[in-house]
């Protein structure tokens, strides 16, 4: 049968004052203590105590712990010939630079003089280092960078984006109310209108139009905007085929596809075939043909390549000027017999 040396052993807080060279083991913590007649010793513990206390370094492995005194809470290891610190207590404690603190593949530092608060104080680009509040100064300076301003007019006034395409939105309105409208003669806005259908405002407008006649009614989807026309604004009425132009107090028509001619004094046609007839008669001395009218000389009438004229004799007719370029009688003679 194998013999078996057992040591003191029980619950830690049963735990003795060892004699010196004695040995416990404490069955709830695992923990090994050797006593040496004053105090018990965690085996395996650092060797601890001052700063002055350390033994000379011989044995590489060994720690040693500082707990009071000088140097208060470093830990050094031994080496074999020197105690090297193995721990850090504050920032004071490390040495070096920034450079020595790598990335991969780039690294950089800061100076301390150029930190404030704890914020870097200083840019470069390089060449150039200035403080940040040089920066700033000429960030602000306006005589160097204008500034946003939406209200101004000056030549010297910067636009945001917002307001550039506002401007721009505004000026192209003087171009497309002109190409076309629907109609020109309703003076109550339609029931249900499109985005972009547009009317000229008719007298004695009502509801929404009220006192914009002859202005430009667009629908823009939510309500309608109006714009005030400039002499020579020319626009295009989709119900009429015609344009019309605005003279500064009417909108004057210009021109168009329907050209109406009011038949009379031989005249008939116009209309959407924009076509008018010349009805003339043939007879005493007139012959009409299919693309000519041509006059037969007769009785005092000459027909030449210069035209058609009246013989007068200038004694029984004649010819004046003086009142409305008429013929005149002037003697009746009964002749003899």
């Amino acid at each position: 049968m194998p013999q078996v040396v057992k040591i003191k052993r029980g619950l830690k807080i049963n735990l003795p004052t060892l004699v010196a060279g004695e040995m416990g083991f404490c069955t709830d913590t695992k923990e090994v203590y050797i006593g040496d007649g004053a105090a018990n010793v965690l085996v395996g513990r650092a060797m601890m105590g001052t700063y002055a206390s350390r033994p000379n370094a011989a044995v590489a492995g060994r720690f040693y712990y500082v707990s009071s005194g000088t140097n208060l809470g470093y830990v050094y290891l031994d080496d074999g010939v020197a105690w090297q610190r193995a721990n850090v207590i504050s920032l004071a404690d490390l040495t070096g630079t920034l450079d020595n603190v790598a990335d991969g593949t780039t690294y950089g530092k800061v100076k301390a003089t150029e930190l404030s608060s704890g914020q870097v104080s200083r840019i470069s680009d390089g060449t150039n280092t200035v403080t940040a509040a040089q920066a700033r100064t000429h960030i602000d300076d306006v005589t160097k960078h204008r500034l946003i301003n939406d209200s101004g007019t000056a030549t010297t006034d910067l636009w945001s984006a917002q307001k550039i395409n506002n401007e721009i939105e505004l000026a192209k309105h003087n171009i497309e109310p002109q190409a076309s409208v629907k109609d020109q003669n309703l003076a109550t806005p339609p029931g249900s209108p499109v985005t972009g259908d547009r009317y000229i405002v008719a007298a004695t407008p009502t509801g929404a139009w009220l006192t914009h006649t002859n202005h430009i009614a667009e629908w823009d989807g939510a309500a309608w905007q109006f714009y005030v026309p400039d002499v020579g604004w020319n626009l295009f009425v989709d119900d009429e085929l015609k344009l019309y132009g605005w003279s500064g107090s009417a909108w004057v028509r210009t021109g168009g596809a329907l050209q109406t001619v009011t038949a009379g004094s031989g005249l008939t046609g116009g209309g959407q075939a924009d076509s008018v007839t010349l009805n003339i008669g043939a007879g005493n001395g007139i012959t009409v043909a299919a693309d000519a009218i041509s006059a037969k000389p007769y009785k005092g009438i000459t027909v030449d390549a210069n035209g058609v004229a009246a013989n007068i004799d200038a004694d029984s007719i004649q010819y004046d000027a003086a009142n409305g370029n008429r013929l005149m009688v002037v003697n009746v003679d009964g002749g003899t017999f």
